[in-house]
């Protein structure tokens, strides 16, 4: 005997069959209601991926990077260890340059740049003023010119 497969109650297997005028046939794929495989399993060839002397690829084989899951709160905890280490470096520099022997050769103070002139805004020759006097204001870049050479 095949096993009863799911289906709705004899009654409303009834009506669903009367409304339809026909017996209704299930889309549903059971193991005892087809036929058996008769093919054997497939063997694809091995992938050129595994063998290396012909793969000239070898470098970009997406297994091959795949690497474990970094757990981030620790990768930030080494982040803010390696910073305070830095920090503990060059506190300890410091403290060793104030405490070293002013005997030793003097370094020059390095002269600070001169600072360069600012540049006057360029003058709208629309916008005159009633008494003479130019509107000073900047210009706005023309679109799609890089250079005022172009």
């Amino acid at each position: 005997m095949p096993p009863k497969h799911r289906d709705i109650s004899p009654f409303l297997q009834f009506l669903r069959d009367f409304l339809l005028g026909r017996k209704h046939v299930s889309s549903h794929r059971y193991a005892d209601t087809m036929s058996p495989r008769s093919l054997p399993a497939p063997t694809p060839p091995e992938p050129s991926m595994n063998r290396l002397s012909g793969n000239p690829y070898y470098q970009r084989d997406a297994r091959s990077q795949v690497k474990p899951p970094i757990d981030l709160v620790e990768e930030k905890k080494r982040q803010l260890a390696a910073i305070a280490a830095e920090a503990a470096k060059a506190a300890a520099a410091v403290e060793a340059a104030k405490t070293a022997p002013k005997d030793g050769p003097v370094s020059k103070p390095v002269p600070k740049p001169a600072p360069k002139p600012a540049i006057p805004p360029k003058v709208c020759k629309q916008g005159q003023a009633k008494k003479g006097k130019p509107k000073t204001r900047k210009m706005l870049p023309t679109p799609g010119q890089m250079h005022k050479w172009d």
